[in-house]
C-alpha cells in the first residue's frame, strides 16, 4: 500500500514538471492548420477545409505542403445527408480559392457530406459533419 502511494505521489510530480509543460504554447509539428477558420482535413491528394456558415460551406483545397492549388485543376462532387432526410446531391460553385455550395439541413441540427475530389486524375474522398 505504501509502495502503491509513493509511486502515485511520484507519477504525479513528473506530469507537473516544467519538462512535462515545455511544448505548451508551441505549434506540434504534421498538426494541420486551418487558414480560413474552418475544419481542415488531411487526404492522400490534398488537405482539404471546410468552413460553414449557417447552411453556406465553402472548401479550400490546399497542397500537403500548404499552397495554393489551381482551382481549374480540380473537379469536386459529393452529397449531404441529414438523419431525417435523403441523400442529395451538392452543387459547387468555383471562386478563385474555394468550392462555395449551400446545404439543405432538412429538419434536422445536423448535415453529413461526403465529398470527392478529383485532381491530376487521381480522386480523394473527405467526409465532414455540418450543424447548424
Amino acid at each position: 500500500m505504501k509502495r502503491t502511494l509513493k509511486s502515485l505521489i511520484l507519477l504525479a510530480s513528473l506530469s507537473l514538471s516544467p519538462l512535462a509543460l515545455a511544448h505548451e504554447g508551441h505549434d506540434v509539428p504534421g498538426t494541420l492548420k486551418a487558414q480560413h477558420g474552418g475544419i481542415p482535413k488531411t487526404g492522400k491528394l490534398l488537405n482539404m477545409e471546410m468552413l460553414a456558415i449557417e447552411n453556406k460551406v465553402q472548401f479550400f483545397p490546399r497542397a500537403h505542403e500548404g499552397e495554393s492549388v489551381d482551382i481549374k485543376k480540380i473537379k469536386i462532387t459529393g452529397t449531404a445527408k441529414s438523419p431525417k432526410g435523403k441523400p442529395a446531391t451538392l452543387q459547387f460553385t468555383p471562386t478563385a480559392n474555394s468550392f462555395d455550395t449551400t446545404v439543405d439541413f432538412q429538419g434536422s441540427h445536423r448535415v453529413n457530406l461526403e465529398i470527392k475530389v478529383d485532381y491530376e486524375g487521381k480522386s480523394d474522398t473527405f467526409k465532414f459533419l455540418v450543424e447548424k
